[in-house]
């Protein structure tokens, strides 16, 4: 038999039998035919592929699954099986727990689908409306939220410094805009006049949860604002997204970079995704556990590609989008996991130069530089700083080429010890009214306004990374120095009220 008539021959049994005829079970059992299949270089899932069948067999698969684990009885997961399971959870519970919570009572196996298909574990909250937990999500600085756009808005406020509280209760006069006898604010925050802006979170249509009722109570909640003009409404999907919030809040706050960091991968992380990359981080530790080394896979092995085609156990497609979107890739995930010596470049000249220019924009001296033990490395750092060396010889030339063809001119080696990075602290506020730390996360727009040099800004994120080698924290270095760190916001806007102009991107006074 050819190729052609073998699919033509499961596709009549598929049309006599039905998509059961075409199980694995099925097949085995028909004298020869897995043989023929097994010689052929056939598979089930590609038979099922060609003959246009996924989403059939899927639901299936779905109806009829079973196997037997510690004498228990399993089933395949599907949406209707997640719903009715975690139904009874939320029932005894009052609340659906977080993800980490199912991974450590027995259903790994359901964050895993969960994760896996088109679902997030935020489509879960809204299908049971757990958003109306008050004490349920839980952002950075310890406040609670009713829903995770709330919990990711308040990350990225409290990243930047920004003064902010949970929603309070409208004024009674609203009860004349609607059927509502009341209503709440999400989130409020101060601007840089020091002003409360009242936000209002919107969401898509609530299928099949009251879309009459909740379109009834947004119409009263926009009326009810429409001449305040410290109102501020976005979609769910906007605080998702750092850039996105930083253009909606711009006119508000101004572009302020986030400074305050409690954790060590948040500043890998989008400060919009701190939550989401919470629960995400704990079950990419469980599945790095499963692997032989303790090492988390990589991109391959994830999505099933390459020499990982035939592995077993599930696909994690949608896991490896997640840690795209929310952690910025395998490599920042294996730095937050303490993998990062797994981590590999894949090397070429544009890879090259980028990690050359970034070393230098980081650390203020070359890589060739580095090689001095005179410098105040860790022995990774030097190894990094090898690598890159010896892919820039490879694939760019000698560091005088390098250097040329990114303007850098090497510098004598600054010696870092106490009384530099004090002497240099104190040179920097006196001629700025900046901190360091300030100084190191301006913008473009704040570099123009305080006239920051670049010599200036990269010699502050050298003092920035190598502070904590010599001081407990900046806070001593300040002690010492009698410096009391004046909010940016208020500077800014004494030296725009002091020229002649006003800064692109910085509030009106």
């Amino acid at each position: 038999m050819s190729d052609k008539e073998i699919i033509d021959y499961l596709k009549s049994r598929y049309q006599k039998h039905g998509i059961s005829s075409l199980s694995y079970q099925s097949i085995k059992q028909e004298k020869g035919l897995y043989h023929v299949l097994y010689s052929r270089g056939f598979k089930q899932r590609e038979i099922i592929k060609r003959l246009g069948l996924e989403k059939e067999y899927k639901k299936y698969k779905e109806k009829t699954f079973k196997k037997v684990v510690d004498g228990k009885v399993q089933k395949w997961w599907s949406w209707d099986r997640v719903i009715d399971t975690t139904t009874l959870i939320v029932d005894e519970k009052g609340f659906l727990p977080p993800a980490q919570w199912f991974t450590l009572n027995g259903y790994g196996s359901l964050v895993q689908y969960v994760y896996n298909s088109n679902k997030r574990w935020e489509d879960l909250r809204a299908h049971f409306n757990s958003f109306e937990n008050s004490d349920f999500v839980t952002s950075r600085n310890g406040m609670r939220w009713r829903s995770r756009p709330e919990a990711s808005l308040s990350n990225f406020l409290y990243a930047r410094g920004i003064t902010h509280k949970t929603g309070e209760k409208y004024p009674e006069e609203y009860t004349k805009y609607g059927d509502s006898s009341y209503g709440y604010f999400d989130i409020h925050f101060r601007n840089a006049r020091n002003e409360w802006v009242d936000v209002e979170i919107w969401g898509d249509k609530p299928k099949g949860h009251n879309e009459a009722g909740y379109a009834a109570k947004r119409k009263a909640k926009e009326a009810f604002n429409k001449g305040n003009s410290l109102f501020l409404g976005l979609h769910y999907t906007d605080c998702y997204d750092d850039v996105r919030l930083e253009g909606l809040l711009e006119k508000y706050i101004g572009i302020i970079d986030p400074h305050i960091f409690d954790k060590p991968e948040d500043k890998i992380i989008q400060t919009t995704h701190w939550s989401d990359a919470d629960e995400l981080i704990e079950y990419c530790k469980e599945i790095a556990k499963s692997q032989p080394d303790g090492v988390f896979p990589t991109e391959e092995w994830l999505r099933k590609r390459g020499k990982w085609k035939d592995r077993e156990g599930p696909l994690y497609n949608t896991v490896s989008v997640y840690i795209k979107t929310w952690i910025g890739g395998i490599r920042k995930l294996r730095k937050i996991l303490g993998q990062a010596e797994n981590s590999t470049i894949s090397w070429n000249r544009e890879s090259a130069i980028n990690e050359y220019k970034a070393w230098f924009n980081k650390y203020g001296f070359t890589t060739h530089q580095a090689r001095t033990g005179a410098r105040n490395l860790s022995n990774e750092e030097k190894r990094v700083a090898q690598n890159i060396s010896s892919a820039v010889a490879k694939y760019v030339g000698i560091a005088d080429e390098i250097n040329s063809l990114l303007g850098i001119i090497p510098e004598k080696m600054t010696k870092w010890g106490k009384d530099i990075i004090l002497e240099e602290t104190a040179r920097i506020y006196e001629k700025y009214a900046l901190t360091p730390n300030q100084v190191a996360s301006l913008s473009e727009d704040d570099k123009n306004v305080f006239n920051v040099t670049d010599k200036d800004i990269a010699l502050s994120k050298q003092i920035v990374d190598r502070l904590t080698f010599y001081f407990s924290g900046v806070k001593e270095v300040y002690e010492r120095l009698n410096i009391h760190p004046i909010d940016k916001r208020i500077l800014r806007r004494q030296r725009i009220t002091s020229s002649s102009g006003r800064a692109k991107g910085t509030p009106l006074s």
